[in-house]
């Protein structure tokens, strides 16, 4: 198939793995990332605001947008255009069928779902022919609206994109924690990693953004996700922990911790009991539970190590974006 994918740049590459792996199958893939502004576009939405000053400075930038994805994808036939969390509108749609008329669209949206996420949602049922929901409870109630439509498509690793790699001495000096953290702060993040902090020998060493305003936790910026791959392979602990908008899911780090060949003590989903993955990660459901587990992992690093092998070992075996993608671009008839 020619597929045209948008989608966010994004430290997590995201989009970049998405578009590597549909090449892996075979396809010819093109790509646009919805989110990286130009100068010329900082330029016109300026004078945008000028000449529409009660315009929002987001809806000005999705009618800009329309536009770029419109010629973009206008002067080619394409088979397939796969959106991530994109702002593609149903009349551009309906524009670019006319050009390509078997266009065949899957929208996924892999984030919690926020009132604005919704509206989103509602508006790319008008247009997919697949949506993609990377959390269980949303598909549960996604489906019951929009029927087969829906589809649950965790995230997942590839082994091109989430191993490790060489680790320098540099790198071990630089990421080496005995529990660590790394993502961005939220209020339930910062409350939790205050509370372990007090128990702990050592405090959680924290990277990511927005740490700044959670006082009496020293924090680094954030990471790109080679080097956050770094943290987990360094670290004897690296705790997980989902935002509290997440409707039974799994974020990207519970399958990236060991992939890279950390260990994770994650927050309890649901859904883990579903998969032979999530029975094998340490899941906490209390302040409590993370501070007792924490403690007992740090003096067992045999335990630690077994779990961690076994943990990295059955996540390239059964959750790859390989299989994942193959089997649903296999779902598409020719």
């Amino acid at each position: 198939m020619r597929i045209f994918v948008e989608g966010p740049w994004w430290c997590g590459e995201w989009t970049a793995i998405s578009v590597a792996t549909l090449e892996q199958l075979g396809h010819e893939v093109a790509l646009h990332y919805h989110n990286r502004r130009t100068l010329t576009d900082r330029i016109a939405l300026a004078a945008g605001r000028l000449s529409r000053p009660a315009e929002s400075r987001s809806t000005a930038w999705t009618r800009r947008y329309q536009l770029q994805l419109f010629q973009a994808m206008g002067d080619a036939a394409w088979d397939m255009l796969f959106s991530i969390q994109g702002r593609a509108q149903a009349d551009t749609i309906h524009r670019l069928r006319s050009v390509s008329p078997g266009l065949r669209v899957v929208y996924w949206w892999g984030d919690i779902i926020t009132d604005q996420g919704s509206r989103r949602l509602a508006d790319a049922a008008e247009f997919s022919d697949r949506i993609l929901v990377s959390c269980r409870g949303a598909y549960d109630k996604l489906s019951a609206v929009h029927g087969d439509k829906i589809t649950y498509f965790p995230f997942g690793v590839s082994p091109r994109f989430h191993q490790a790699g060489e680790i320098s001495w540099r790198d071990r000096q630089r990421y080496t924690a005995e529990v660590a953290f790394v993502g961005t702060c939220y209020p339930e993040r910062c409350e939790l990693v205050r509370y372990l902090n007090a128990r702990l020998e050592k405090p959680v060493r924290v990277w990511g953004r927005g740490w700044r305003h959670c006082r009496g936790v020293r924090a680094h910026g954030p990471l790109p996700l080679a080097d956050a791959l770094k943290v987990y392979a360094c670290s004897g602990i690296s705790l997980n922990l989902h935002h509290r908008g997440t409707d039974n899911g799994c974020n990207m780090k519970f399958y990236e911790i060991p992939a890279a060949g950390g260990f994770q003590i994650c927050d309890w989903q649901p859904v883990m009991e579903e998969t032979a993955l999530g029975n094998q990660t340490i899941a906490c459901r209390s302040p409590a539970e993370f501070a007792d587990k924490i403690a007992h992992y740090l003096a067992c690093p045999g335990e630690r190590q077994r779990i961690g092998e076994q943990a990295s070992a059955m996540v390239y075996a059964h959750e790859t974006y390989l299989a994942r993608f193959g089997k649903l671009m296999g779902s598409f008839t020719p």
